[in-house]
């Protein structure tokens, strides 16, 4: 495992009011809403209180919703939660890849950041390993780069 260590960004200049999307999957649950719990606390505990919180049921939903919350205009940060293991059948290929692909498309189409807070690992003790709130982190860097 990587010990990269992401960098805080001067958050000061950031809206505190900007408004905040976190669309988190239900597969893999137990693991899924720990991960919107660290990061809504992340991001509480920095100032930033216009969070709200999207269930769908896997990560295939996550690109559609994020699409609506684009269109509707209503989050200046949408962050992607979802947990993928990869256990015994090619189906965690399809989709890591498909979820991920359109996020990124629509990442680039549109002019809201999106972190693509994917964790796909091949074992629940991978998973966590990496149950850390480094996603809001990444995106309010994101936001300090989109303002820039």
């Amino acid at each position: 495992m990587s010990h990269y260590t992401l960098q805080k960004e001067d958050y000061s200049k950031l809206d505190k009011n900007i408004s905040i999307a976190i669309i988190t999957a239900q597969f893999n649950k137990n693991f899924t809403d720990q991960l919107e719990v660290l990061n809504k606390d992340f991001l509480t505990q920095e100032g930033f209180h216009n969070i709200n919180t999207y269930k769908v049921p896997g990560a295939y939903e996550i690109p559609g919703l994020a699409k609506q919350i684009i269109d509707n205009k209503s989050a200046d940060l949408i962050i992607c939660l979802w947990v993928v293991i990869k256990w015994d059948t090619p189906h965690f290929d399809y989709v890591c890849w498909e979820s991920a692909r359109w996020i990124m498309n629509l990442t680039i189409q549109s002019h809201i950041p999106i972190m693509n807070g994917i964790l796909t690992c091949f074992t629940e003790k991978q998973v966590n390993e990496r149950l850390k709130p480094v996603y809001a982190l990444s995106g309010l860097n994101t936001l300090v780069a989109y303002n820039q």
